[in-house]
């Protein structure tokens, strides 16, 4: 009696399922050859295609409430017929259009077909008209109509030397390309590109502006943009801050606290360093936004005004301009007259920069310390008092021939053991003035973070303009998560450095650092015994 009890109960399971898929199978049949005046689906659309006089013109548009309309089996069939006969594409969307207006005679309620192009276009190629094509698909048995109305479509676009709009999410962006016929060999996929070192003198974006790629996005507070692909729109994302420098500066920290706000997301890697290294070893404009792909896919899904962000944490940006003999303008000249700042507004004239400063003494000695393990050397105070006694020697004797600017961006005059120009920071600090306004500029002295952090993370927050937190939210946002690239127990078991090193250095420095605080308008950054 039990398994008789059971299998009534799996029986009136199963037939429960089977009654709901049937209803909704006849439901969302009847839906699609619906023409009355129900079919329309209010949402927010963020910009829209015009056709007009068989062009296809780009506008943007924020936050207007547009119409969705679902064609008939009919419609949908006379757009496909005409796209196979060879139609142009607006020829064919103004047919179905005609139709429809023939059939609706609401004003009120049917949207203008020149402010609708991109829409009527979607509607027409959404997965839930797969049938429909199929059903003609039977009358050219020859090829696949799918495929071959999709490509149609895409050969009309990107006839017109620019892009109009994506087809993300319809028959198109699924197609699947036709098997090859016998006796041919199947195309390869293509590889990707591999990056060769020094295989370019000069990055591409330094030829570019803010104006080389479309105008970013208004309804975005991210510096995002939209590219050209294959006749589609495809949304790429750009840093909307960065973090410049220094190294072993607290700058490690600082990233990865901001990550835990609401508004910022994390990038694929902390530091691309696109700008200052890998632009030079092969990758392309296009390859570094793809660090920010996760950012572009849940602006891409909010489809509306987004306050996301992310950033780029490449410290080294602020002094590494080591290829600036190769810099557009600056052939033949003994120091540079074009660094990176100059090449990184002309990109990204709204970025928001951020510096972390440490005293120049003790950063010294935790780059010494840090670089050991990469640069496979052994660690000892003696042999970092020699190292820095070395430096300091060659950058007095450059000196004496060149100006004390050009020895900062003189990279052959150091190595890991002893990167003494890192802390020459108002030379480079300058630069950066000079190319951006102070109010894009925001300097965070390392010992306010350790000392103060809850009140250095809310002034990035101003910096930022990231939104306003709740209680919850800000305790998250503020709270001391494991700090980065701290000291290990081995070099914490080699204390502090000698006495005569930190002399020396303090001594090397102290020029430099009285240039800083004048340049800063504050004695903060004098670092004095």
């Amino acid at each position: 009696m039990r398994v008789n009890w059971k299998f009534k109960c799996c029986g009136w399971i199963a037939f429960v399922l089977v009654a709901s898929i049937t209803y909704e199978l006849w439901y969302l049949g009847r839906r699609a050859y619906h023409n009355s005046k129900n079919v329309y689906r209010y949402h927010k659309q963020t910009f829209e295609i015009s056709v007009n006089d068989g062009t296809i013109k780009h506008s943007h548009r924020l936050d207007v409430k547009t119409a969705e309309k679902i064609f008939s089996h009919e419609e949908v069939t006379q757009f496909i017929l005409l796209i196979l006969k060879n139609e142009t594409l607006s020829t064919a969307l103004k047919n179905v259009w005609e139709s429809y207006r023939s059939q609706n005679q609401d004003s009120d309620r049917v949207t203008n077909f020149e402010n609708s192009g991109d829409l009527i276009l979607k509607d027409l190629l959404n997965k839930r008209n797969k049938n429909i094509f199929l059903d003609v698909n039977e009358q050219y048995l020859e090829f696949n109509v799918i495929n071959h109305t999709c490509s149609s479509i895409e050969d009309t676009l990107r006839g017109k030397g620019r892009c109009v709009m994506s087809l993300e999410g319809t028959l198109c962006s699924e197609r699947k390309i036709p098997p090859p016929r016998r006796g041919k060999k199947p195309k390869q996929k293509a590889q990707l590109r591999k990056w060769t070192k020094h295989e370019t003198d000069v990055c591409d974006y330094m030829y570019m502006n803010s104006t080389s790629y479309a105008a970013p996005l208004p309804y975005l507070k991210n510096p995002c943009y939209e590219e050209c692909d294959g006749g589609y729109n495809t949304v790429r994302c750009l840093p909307y801050y960065m973090i410049i420098g220094m190294p072993k500066c607290g700058t490690t920290s600082l990233y990865f606290d901001l990550t835990h706000h609401k508004d910022v997301v994390r990038a694929k890697r902390k530091e691309p360093m696109y700008f200052n290294r890998m632009c030079f070893r092969g990758m392309r404009f296009a390859d570094y936004t793809t660090n920010f792909d996760d950012l572009r896919a849940r602006i891409v899904a909010e489809n509306n005004f987004s306050r996301l962000i992310s950033g780029d944490g490449s410290v080294d940006i602020a002094f590494d301009s080591k290829e600036w003999r190769h810099f557009p303008g600056n052939e033949g000249l003994l120091e540079p007259k074009y660094v990176l700042p100059f090449f990184i507004h002309k990109v990204l004239p709204k970025l928001k920069v951020i510096i972390m400063l440490r005293d120049p003494v003790e950063r010294a000695f935790s780059d010494y310390l840090y670089e050991a393990p990469i640069a496979n050397y052994l660690i000892s105070l003696e042999d970092f008092h020699q190292a820095v006694h070395r430096a300091i020697s060659n950058y007095k004797k450059c000196q004496t021939q060149y100006s004390i600017r050009a020895c900062a961006y003189n990279a052959s005059l150091e190595y890991y053991k002893g990167r003494l120009r890192v802390g020459m920071y108002h030379i480079f600090l300058k630069d950066w003035f000079q190319i951006y306004p102070a109010n894009q500029i925001l300097v965070i002295n390392f010992d306010d973070y350790i000392n103060h952090r809850e009140d250095v993370l809310n002034r990035v927050a101003r910096f930022l303009e990231l939104s306003d937190l709740t209680e919850a939210e800000s305790k998250l946002f503020i709270a001391d998560h494991n700090k980065k690239n701290m000291r290990s127990n081995q070099t914490q078991a080699l204390g502090d450095m000698l006495p005569e090193t930190r002399d020396m250095l303090r001594q090397f420095y102290l020029p430099f650092n009285v240039n800083l605080s004048r340049l800063l308008h504050s004695d903060h950054y004098l670092w004095s015994n």
